[in-house]
């Protein structure tokens, strides 16, 4: 049985998550939370009184739960106070759009292929001719189109004509809801600055800390850019030791995905731990006297904090560094810590700084990985005891990258739908690579200003990475490296984590009936899978996806498609990715058949002038895409005409035709598409513009 005395922090952290998780159940359906947590805080003040009278096992229950609903209500509360949109000065509340306004920029800026990305913290708005107080963020694309490194920095205060837009949901189903992404970081509008449409003002960095710290993440930046030359190799080294990604290509990133390594490659928590068991290798050589343990103590801490800084202070850098910090002073204060306690309090703290955290990707991975290799590590290191201490040491390496998979493969499956099957291999050699890679950077960046030994050191760096990136892409290439296409619902992945958690009751405790539920939840998810397939096997769906400067048309019957498409989009692989890719994996189709119009393949008829009739499952298509020059026939009639690429048609001319809805797809400029959306509501012809409203999706 659970004894709970042992982990104060772990149950006022559920507690506090709960608080929150009931926020984003029923929004502001219970007011903002300050009643609740002024009657909870006031039954726990009296039911603590009562208990330290009556010393009842029951009045120290009734004490303790009310203590739990005042971190429930305050987990409320704070979310409510977290969420700039509930301010009645935010951006979304404007009678009518700004002409202008004014803030400052409040977060890192990225680089991206011809324009430059970051945050504007809104202070001002001009709305009809008058200035007025405002509040809101909005996410700034900058034209990056001048020869400094970076157009606009943190803290500079921005003047931008214009009006932010609220942020799209997602066009396509299945597709990415940045929408919700953004939401999740109090951003809902953005804004794509063309040039000369904004002006630097002055400087006011919000946190003078993180303007020096970026200042400082810069500088060193520059220095591993000079040092290492090459530009993947660069790439690796920057995003590996100071969490600059901006320069990593895809062809790298995928490598990393599909062996299951991509976590060295985002500063997070195993950098933070390489750092410290370094560290705690040197000072374990140090005496153990309260001075000199606290010595260690301090310069642990200052080289933790000291490397957060190096790396711009990044959210996920910050919870490691905490959460080591906190394990450092309890080790000073000879306290007997219990690392579960830690990791709550480390939670709590973050989640309390931005109760969003809790639906961050990264924050939920990380802390199921070091519960994972908490937990697991030590019990799968005790299966098989080795002498030779090579050996052992590449066990322990294997038990620990177990573990964290173990622990994080439901909720990996839920959101990049992959899985990859020789992680295994892939961490055991990478992992003690990137251990290498790390220090090898840092020493580089330390002693760069000594003549040849810093370029000795670049060598051993660059060196290093070029085989670690060979390795990777080695194993990439291994067959079934990856197994992609996986699609499970939040509930499956609740109920593959219950069926991890009993299963690791049944071999702790070794009770059956923990087995018997085991089975039961395995039973219900084999149910759950058996009639989605069944499902998916009768769907007949034609689907015209909402793809920027493109078409693309989806013919699913069954688990098999056929996606027919232009030129531009079959040949632009990240767009069907993005675009088309997870709706496909939604409806098991694992690899659809793509052709172009042109192709013999295409269910597709070539019309005298140029255009198709588009024939499948009963639907008559006509695709115009270049001015119509047939007359149709008496009582010819399509379901639906499809126009592409700023076809120069008159209105007028497609009442001819017998149709249901005209649809406009993503390839037509946007101008053209307003234009025509005035002269189709003029004539009342029903229409459908898939840049707009999303893709068509049309059940058969």
């Amino acid at each position: 049985m659970l004894r709970w005395a042992s982990y104060p922090f772990v149950r006022i952290t559920l507690g506090f998550i709960a608080g929150i998780l009931l926020y984003f159940s029923f929004g502001e359906q219970l007011g903002h939370g300050l009643w609740m947590l002024a009657f909870s805080f006031l039954a726990f003040i009296l039911a603590a009184i009562l208990s330290r009278k009556y010393k009842t096992a029951f009045a120290t229950d009734v004490a303790g739960m009310a203590g739990l609903l005042t971190f429930l209500a305050l987990g409320y509360s704070a979310t409510h106070a977290n969420i700039e949109l509930n301010q009645p000065q935010h951006l979304a509340h404007l009678p009518t759009p700004s002409t202008h306004y004014k803030g400052v920029v409040s977060d890192y800026v990225l680089q991206k292929p011809g324009y430059q990305r970051t945050v504007l913290q809104v202070e001002q708005v001009r709305v009809n001719g008058k200035w007025q107080a405002a509040t809101g963020k909005v996410q700034l694309s900058v034209p990056h189109d001048s020869e400094r490194a970076y157009e606009v920095s943190y803290g500079d205060v921005l003047l931008v004509r214009g009006a932010p837009q609220e942020v799209a949901p997602p066009l396509n189903p299945g597709q990415f809801n940045y929408k919700a992404f953004l939401a999740n970081k109090n951003i809902h509008h953005q804004h794509y600055l063309r040039p000369l449409q904004y002006q630097q003002i002055s400087s006011s960095p919000p946190n003078p800390i993180l303007y020096h710290s970026i200042l400082l993440r810069r500088q060193m930046d520059n220095i591993l850019r000079e040092g290492v030359g090459e530009k993947r190799e660069y790439a690796i080294s920057s995003a590996l030791i100071l969490g600059v990604k901006d320069e990593l290509d895809n062809s790298i990133r995928q490598a990393y995905a599909d062996t299951g390594t991509m976590h060295v490659l985002a500063v997070s928590g195993l950098h933070v731990g390489l750092v410290y068991g370094v560290l705690m290798f040197l000072l374990a050589r140090i005496g153990s006297t309260d001075r000199q343990r606290w010595l260690g103590a301090i310069l642990m801490l200052g080289v933790l904090w000291l490397y957060a800084f190096i790396t711009g202070l990044s959210p996920s850098v910050m919870r490691a560094v905490l959460m080591f910090s906190l394990v450092t002073v309890g080790i000073a204060l000879r306290r007997r810590t219990v690392v579960y306690n830690t990791i709550a309090f480390a939670a709590l703290v973050l989640l309390y700084i931005n109760p969003f955290n809790l639906l961050e990707v990264g924050f939920q991975l990380s802390f199921l990985a070091v519960l994972g290799i908490v937990y697991l590590q030590p019990r799968l290191s005790r299966i098989w005891e080795i002498p030779n201490r090579a050996l052992n040491w590449l066990w322990l390496s294997l038990t620990v990258s177990v573990a964290a998979q173990v622990a994080t493969t439901p909720l990996s499956l839920y959101y990049f739908h992959q899985f990859p099957v020789y992680f295994w291999v892939a961490n055991i050699l990478v992992v003690p690579a990137a251990t290498l890679v790390l220090w090898s950077g840092m020493a580089a960046l330390a002693f760069s200003w000594v003549p040849g030994l810093g370029w000795l050191l670049f060598q051993v760096h660059f060196w290093l990475i070029w085989a670690m990136n060979a390795f990777n892409l080695w194993v990439q290439r291994w067959p079934q490296a990856i197994i992609t296409g996986v699609d499970i619902s939040a509930w499956q992945t609740w109920l593959l984590y219950l069926l991890l958690f009993v299963f690791i009751l049944f071999l702790a405790l070794k009770k059956l009936r923990y087995l018997s539920i085991a089975v039961g939840l395995v039973a219900i998810l084999s149910v759950q899978q058996v009639w989605k397939e069944m499902q998916q096997r009768q769907q007949r769906q034609l689907v015209v996806y909402s793809v920027r400067s493109g078409t693309s048309i989806g013919l699913v019957q069954g688990q098999q498609a056929m996606l027919v498409a232009d030129s531009a989009f079959l040949q632009n692989q990240q767009s069907y990715t993005f675009n088309v890719q997870p709706h496909l994996w939604q409806s098991g189709v694992a690899a659809p058949t793509q052709v172009s119009f042109a192709s013999p393949a295409a269910p597709a008829v070539l019309l005298p002038d140029s255009n198709q009739l588009l024939v499948w499952q009963g639907q008559r298509w006509l695709i115009l895409s270049k001015p119509p020059k047939l007359q149709p026939k008496p009582g010819f009639a399509v379901d639906y005409v499809l126009l592409r690429q700023n076809v120069r048609v008159k209105p007028e001319r497609l009442q001819q035709y017998t149709f249901s809805k005209l649809i406009l797809d993503g390839s037509s400029a946007p101008w053209y598409r307003q234009r025509l959306h005035q002269q189709l509501d003029t004539l009342g012809i029903p229409y459908y513009d898939v840049a707009e409203s999303g893709a068509f999706e049309l059940e058969l």
